[in-house]
């Protein structure tokens, strides 16, 4: 039996283009073999969404 980890989905976020800053969506929908509706990230291939760490986001942060 797998265990059972629990997270806190904290954001949502999407962009019109890769390589640009994304913005929060608060909300979407997700569409399959896509990923989110919108976001320049999705189709298919291996990576259509992806979870951050809240730490990872926090690093980020710092170097901007």
């Amino acid at each position: 039996m797998r265990e059972v980890q629990k997270g806190k989905l904290v954001a949502v976020n999407i962009s019109e283009k890769k390589g640009t800053r994304k913005k929060d969506v608060r909300s979407c929908a997700v569409m399959k073999d896509f990923g989110l509706k919108d976001d320049a990230h999705g189709g298919p291939w291996h990576r259509q969404v992806s979870l951050l760490a809240n730490e990872s986001i926090e690093k980020m942060k710092a170097l901007d």
